[in-house]
């Protein structure tokens, strides 16, 4: 179950709404609906990931597919500070993606209609989510690139690495599955790689 939450201060500080501008974020956020979402709620399904944009304010998010047969595939791991499906805010229609809490989190949702309201008069707004995508282009090329050519304990080591935190320390809230589906790998073989 969803819980609505007041989270003025992390939104104000998240860096899509800093890099929006002012104008912008204040109209964002006047019709933004802030919730939490313990471990392994769905917080929105294929049918609904083109009516809002999402901004990840703490935890974690997991976003993935169904194929045909039912199997489920984890597509990509969302961390604090960042946002997603914009490019199904902006193009609409149908789009294969759902989204569950790996982690106890905290998000914004964004009505679409909000969005483009003010994405049609804002230019800062429009560079940053320009901006954004290309980033998000970037990451999925860049996590293709090492999904096809390179070891399981180089994709290993990489992640980890993105995680590391002040002391050393590796932050990983979501489930083992969830990461090792993130990389490609079963549960198992992440596991002998992380203790090799």
């Amino acid at each position: 179950m969803l819980e609505m939450i007041a989270a003025p201060a992390l939104a104000a500080a998240h860096p899509f709404l800093s890099a929006a501008g002012p104008a912008a974020a204040s109209v964002l956020l006047a019709a933004a609906q802030p919730f939490s979402a313990p471990r392994r709620a769905v917080i929105f399904t294929p049918e609904a990931a083109h009516e809002a944009l999402y901004l990840l304010l703490e935890g974690s998010v997991g976003l993935s597919m169904q194929g045909a047969d039912g199997t489920r595939g984890l597509l990509e791991i969302i961390g604090p500070d960042e946002c997603f499906l914009m490019p199904a805010v902006i193009l609409g229609g149908a789009w294969p993606f759902g989204a569950e809490a790996l982690a106890p989190s905290r998000l914004l949702r964004i009505p679409a209609e909000a969005f483009h309201a003010i994405m049609a008069r804002d230019a800062r707004l429009a560079e940053a989510s320009l901006a954004h995508m290309a980033r998000q282009w970037q990451g999925l090329a860049d996590q293709l690139i090492e999904m096809k050519l390179t070891k399981a304990s180089d994709r290993v080591a990489h992640f980890l690495t993105g995680r590391l935190m002040p002391g050393g320390r590796v932050a990983m809230p979501e489930p083992r599955a969830a990461i090792a589906a993130r990389l490609g790998m079963t549960p198992e073989s992440l596991s002998r790689v992380m203790h090799g």
